[in-house]
């Protein structure tokens, strides 16, 4: 007794003969995203970011820039008297404050210095602010068959997670799904378009 062959599997197949894959011996697709732990200096390190731990919100990010100006902004408007203490020791000419606020004139030079002379690892941070060493990672999402189902997983998906990409992983030493996939591969002989 012979069954018919779904025209899924058909399409699956050709899609297998047609897909790079990568220079990878027995391909199977992954749908990933990457994603940032916190670790200790020199501990697989990533990149740093400065961030202030009251809301969560990343004022420098290492591999974004060299730019420390939202580190400063943020500085002069919550932190005033911790800049005055910076600019006594970092600055020719010292910082006043008007009313507890960096007096407007002062401003623009305080950013420039700040960008010119801050260093994280020399200069003590206020109590909210924190430097963090992070190490990446990959987190798979979904493991697919083709790629065609896994950048469709993506375009159905994208908007509920970080940005997504696909990675073709090898099965060996994995004799099953080998056996699956070549025998989803023969029902079609390559030759056959999309």
């Amino acid at each position: 007794m012979s069954k018919e062959i779904p025209n899924f599997l058909l399409e699956m197949s050709r899609q297998m003969h047609e897909q790079d894959n990568r220079i990878t011996a027995e391909p199977i697709w992954q749908v990933r995203y990457k994603e940032y732990l916190v670790t200790e200096e020199g501990y697989n390190e990533h990149h740093w970011e400065v961030i202030d731990t009251e809301d969560g919100a990343t004022l420098f990010h290492s591999e974004e820039s060299q730019d420390y100006s939202d580190v400063a902004m943020h500085l002069i408007e919550q932190h005033p008297d911790w800049i005055k203490d910076w600019s006594c020791n970092n600055m020719d000419a010292n910082i006043e404050l008007v009313d507890g606020e960096v007096d407007e004139d002062d401003y623009d030079r305080l950013i420039e210095s700040i960008n010119n002379d801050f260093d994280p690892d020399l200069d003590d941070l206020p109590d909210t602010l924190k430097k963090l060493h992070m190490q990446e990672t990959e987190v798979v999402v979904k493991t697919c068959l083709t790629e065609a189902d896994a950048k469709a997983f993506i375009e159905r998906k994208q908007h509920d997670y970080p940005k997504l990409y696909t990675y073709v992983a090898s099965m060996v030493f994995c004799p099953q799904m080998i056996e699956l996939r070549n025998w989803i591969m023969s029902l079609t002989d390559g030759n056959e378009s999309l």
